[in-house]
C-alpha cells in the first residue's frame, strides 16, 4: 500500500520537522498517543530515529482480542540523502503481537513544494486470521499517517 502526500512546502523544511525530536513528540501527542520516548542519532547525512510509542485505538473485535486496547510499539526509522531529497525506511514492531509493519519512503522536491511517499508492508504471522489482521493493521497505519500528516501541514503553516 503506497500513500503519497503532496505538500506545498519545501522538502528541506518538511525533512527538518520529520527529523526533529521536539516536533515528533508534539505530533505523536497531538494525534492522541502517550508521550513517546525518542532517540535520534545523526552521522554524516544519515539520521536514525527510534520511537517507543503507545496508541489507543478502537479496533475490530478480531484484532482487539489479540492486540488489546493499547498498542505499544517500537518504530525504528532511517533517513538518508537521495538526489535532491531523502529516502529511507522504517520498521514498526508491536509488543506481544506476532507481526510488524515495514515501510519505505521518499521525500522529494516538486515545482509546487514536495511529495512524501510511503509504501507500507504489514505482516502478521497468525494462522488463519493473519491476512485479516494485516488488512486491519494497514487501515490503522493509513489512518495514523493521515493524522500525522495533517499535523505536519498545520505546523508548516
Amino acid at each position: 500500500m503506497t500513500i503519497e502526500y503532496a505538500l506545498e512546502h519545501p522538502a528541506e523544511r518538511v525533512y527538518a520537522l520529520l527529523t526533529d525530536k521536539t516536533f515528533l513528540a508534539e505530533r505523536i501527542e497531538a494525534v492522541g498517543e502517550d508521550p513517546p520516548t525518542i532517540k535520534i542519532s545523526k552521522k554524516g547525512g544519515k539520521v536514525e530515529i527510534e520511537l517507543q510509542r503507545a496508541a489507543r485505538r478502537d479496533l475490530p473485535k478480531v484484532a482487539a482480542k489479540l492486540i488489546g486496547s493499547v498498542q505499544n510499539f517500537t518504530m525504528k526509522e532511517s533517513w538518508e540523502p537521495d538526489g535532491d531529497g531523502w529516502s529511507g525506511s522504517y520498521l514498526i514492531e508491536f509488543d506481544g503481537v506476532p507481526g510488524h509493519v515495514a515501510a519505505d519512503f521518499d521525500l522529494y522536491p516538486t515545482d509546487d513544494g514536495c511529495v512524501y511517499s510511503i509504501t507500507h508492508k504489514p505482516r502478521v504471522t497468525v494462522p488463519v486470521i493473519g491476512k485479516t489482521l494485516e488488512k486491519i493493521l494497514a487501515s490503522q497505519v493509513e489512518d495514523g499517517c493521515d493524522a500525522e500528516i495533517d499535523y505536519l501541514v498545520e505546523a508548516l503553516g
